[in-house]
């Protein structure tokens, strides 16, 4: 065929090899007849489509029956004219989602797909209500590829095998609870997880998804990407999938019904000021007056410069953050604050502009979010949001304020600092992280609030650390 390169939010070829062990994958075991029928949903030029053909010749087998559907004219006009001489093969130019069952001849008894990844920002508003009112997966921060599994399933024989190509977020995030509850009422077989450079320069981190329209069955074939192949039982409830994979995360695990949420004052982001260029300052620059209003500050980047596993030398932090508040929080009046509202003057049009001045009425001068100082001045561990390795820093004597991109954990018990920052930088909560974080480009994960929160914690660490304090988690809004 042809190479043509298109330029489609969200669309990427599925490369040969990958589209001919994906068709293996979907006939595995299977006696092929020619009036099986199979749909190749979002099926572009037609990757799937020649794969099946090519793996039916070499059979010596006379291929499926096979319908297309794709919503870009071009592409479905490209596979309709690369397959003009089968008879048994039909393309039709459609949305996938909202194609009516009738105008695709009905059920299937095998269907395959890469479906495009196209995030919830990038879905229009109008299509937002229209997928939330159609598909019950729809919830949440949402991608098009999790209503594909929906769709796919719905017109799906009794007895017979979808095969997705997706990215594996669906194992873990939030908005996939409901998808993770439905695929937990079929026969999940396979998940085998691909290598994060199959689609060439786009790093999706995928996972192969085999489900047969059968009633459930465990365990199932989990094959990781180091080639290590496991059966593991996973969570019909919609909890995340992910964590019931790693079989080394098992280590840590008998920490049984302890959770680090459960003896933390609070986990959460750091302070959002709407405009760090005007509050974030050079400490070598800063005027003498302003001093009293200036706390050391951190990045997400910056920490990780520094030395995790040990208290952080204040004199290496290069910024400081001006704060007018006082220290249980309150936002200082003009007279208290007149000459750090002075230096601020010259950023007053851009600070004005921010949502909390304009929509929510707070003072020009005032912070996107309140600073909880009360939680924020206390002895605390940080850790970067986004990072290649889970690290966390000791701020002993609880200076520094963290900016948003950096997340601080406060507990009940300070003398519990030390034990739980060695405990947070082991290699068996590293495991445990990867297993359960949102990844990132390039091999980074995400952090996240509501993960941190239920990373187990050994007994003997918990008995230590339930002296004094009061529970309060501040959740940062996380798929």
């Amino acid at each position: 065929m042809t190479v043509t390169t298109f330029d489609l939010v969200g669309k990427v070829e599925t490369p040969p090899w990958l589209a001919r062990h994906m068709v293996d994958l979907l006939f595995q075991g299977a006696e092929l007849k020619p009036t099986h029928r199979v749909l190749d949903a979002g099926c572009g030029r037609g990757a799937f489509i020649k794969a099946i053909i090519d793996w039916s010749q070499a059979r010596g087998l006379t291929p499926p029956e096979i319908v297309g559907v794709e919503i870009d004219q071009r592409l479905a006009e490209f596979a309709r004219n690369s397959f003009r001489d089968y008879l048994n093969i039909r393309i039709i130019c459609g949305d996938f989602l909202t194609i009516d069952e009738k105008e695709i001849g009905g059920k299937f008894d095998y269907i395959i797909s890469n479906p495009p990844y196209i995030s919830y920002e990038k879905i229009t508003a109008n299509m937002r209500r229209i997928y939330r009112r159609t598909f019950n997966v729809a919830t949440g921060r949402f991608d098009i590829y999790m209503l594909f599994f929906e769709r796919g399933l719905s017109l799906l024989k009794p007895g017979g095998r979808l095969v997705f190509i997706t990215p594996e977020k669906f194992l873990y995030v939030i908005s996939a609870k409901r998808l993770r509850r439905l695929l937990s009422n079929y026969a999940v077989e396979v998940l085998e997880f691909v290598q994060e450079d199959a689609f060439g320069g786009v790093l999706a981190y995928p996972v192969i998804t085999v489900v047969r329209n059968n009633p459930p069955t465990h365990p199932i074939l989990v094959i990781l990407r180091d080639g290590t192949t496991m059966s593991v039982t996973l969570p019909s409830d919609g909890s995340p999938w992910l964590a019931s994979i790693q079989r080394s995360y098992s280590r840590i695990e008998g920490g049984g019904r302890f959770r680090l949420g459960d003896f933390v004052l609070r986990i959460s982001a750091g302070v959002a000021t709407g405009l760090d260029e005007a509050f974030v300052v050079d400490r070598k620059e800063l005027p003498a007056e302003l001093w009293k209003y200036a706390y050391p500050t951190v990045s997400g980047r910056e920490l990780q410069s520094l030395d995790p596993g040990r208290p952080i030398d204040y004199s290496r932090l290069a910024n400081v953050l001006l704060l007018p508040y006082d220290k249980d929080g309150r936002l200082l009046d003009e007279v208290e604050a007149e000459p750090l509202l002075r230096y601020l003057s010259k950023w007053r049009e851009e600070l004005a502009r921010r949502y909390a001045i304009r929509v929510m009425g707070k003072k020009w001068y005032s912070f996107h979010e309140e600073p909880p100082l009360r939680d924020l001045l206390r002895p605390k561990i940080l850790c970067p949001d986004i990072t290649m390795k889970p690290s966390f820093y000791l701020d002993a004597l609880g200076k520094i304020i963290p900016r948003h991109s950096v997340y601080y954990i406060v507990p009940k018990n300070p003398s519990t600092l030390q034990p739980l920052l060695e405990y947070l930088n082991s290699r068996e909560v590293e495991e445990w992280l990867r297993a359960r974080c949102q990844r990132a480009a390039n091999g980074y994960i995400r952090l996240q609030s509501h993960v941190l929160r239920n990373l187990p914690i050994t007994k003997t660490l918990f008995m230590g650390a339930t002296l004094g304090g009061g529970y309060n988690c501040d959740v940062r809004g996380d798929e």
